[in-house]
């Protein structure tokens, strides 16, 4: 029978564990599937841990793995891919704003021969201001990345296990797994859904880390902003000249114009540069993506 492995990142959920599994479970029962869920605890102190490790007492097919500190959402994903052996692999949040129900419809698409099936989110209640930022971070993200993205793809899916395979190849410690997902290529299925209210709690991300998770897919799957510079050099070096001549500054202000335009390419390039050489020495030191501690890991 083929096997299927839930791979489901939690930190600090102790509200939705409980719910998401009586859903999960309802749905995986009905499949001609041997399954199991894997809850990956990203250093939890509320109280999450010892509601998974329960489950995992009550019900065998409920794994847990533990992380030695908060690795963040994408390296606990890698952790459950990393630690569990299946034939096919799904990644859902615990809180139930992806619904385990569509895991049905994944199901049929991998059975008709899809490689990947994918939750494509429709609008969801939330301020205009976000979905107009989201809108426009997944249509530039597209344009000035290096190979495909995928549209309004997130994490929630589900892979087989070549696919699988193939994500787990690169060891950059900046993780985009739906970049790294698209860029495998294989066969796609999308299938539309709205995405629900929290069971319980609220969300961790925050402006800040919307943002800083904005830039990540940026910089994971392109090098535009690298050759931007270059672009860049070469429209002041055409315009500048221009300028001058039909702006009529004179020496002076010239000097004081090509003063400023320096000023700020450099601040530019400089960023940019930091940016990606930050990256690099990272991707160099080669730290582990994620540490797990043995003693909070039943599987």
């Amino acid at each position: 029978m083929t096997s299927l492995a839930v791979i489901v990142p939690v930190h600090n959920e102790i509200g939705n564990i409980e719910p998401f599994f009586e859903r999960a479970r309802t749905v995986l029962e009905s499949l001609p599937v041997s399954w199991k869920i894997v809850f990956v605890n990203n250093d939890s102190t509320d109280g999450s841990l010892e509601r998974m490790r329960a489950l995992h007492e009550s019900d065998e097919r409920v794994k847990l793995i533990s992380l030695s500190r908060n690795f963040g959402y994408h390296s606990a994903l890698y952790a459950g891919l990393s630690m569990v052996e299946a034939d096919r692999y799904t990644m859902i949040d615990v809180d139930c704003e992806d619904p385990p129900e569509l895991l049905r419809d994944f199901h049929a698409a991998i059975e008709s021969g899809a490689d990947i099936a994918y939750g494509i989110r429709s609008n969801r209640e939330e301020p205009g201001s976000v979905t107009f930022f989201r809108r426009m971070f997944y249509y530039l993200n597209r344009q000035i990345a290096d190979s495909e993205i995928v549209l309004w793809m997130a994490e929630f899916a589900m892979i087989t296990r070549q696919v699988r395979d193939i994500v787990l190849v690169p060891r950059t410690t900046y993780l985009f797994l739906r970049a790294e997902i698209a860029y495998a290529g294989f066969s796609r299925v999308g299938i539309a859904y709205r995405r629900a209210a929290r069971t319980s709690g609220k969300t961790h991300y925050n402006a800040f880390n919307m943002t800083r998770f904005a830039v990540s897919g940026f910089l994971a799957g392109s090098t535009f902003p690298l050759r931007l510079i270059l672009y860049l050099a070469v429209l002041v070096a055409i315009a500048f000249p221009l300028v001058v001549a039909l702006g009529g500054f004179g020496a002076a202000g010239a000097a004081a114009f090509a003063s400023i335009a320096t000023f700020y390419f450099a601040l530019f390039a400089l960023s940019t540069m930091a940016l990606y050489l930050a990256r690099t020495y990272k991707n160099g030191v080669a730290r582990p993506l994620f540490i797990i501690d043995r003693g909070k890991t039943y599987l």
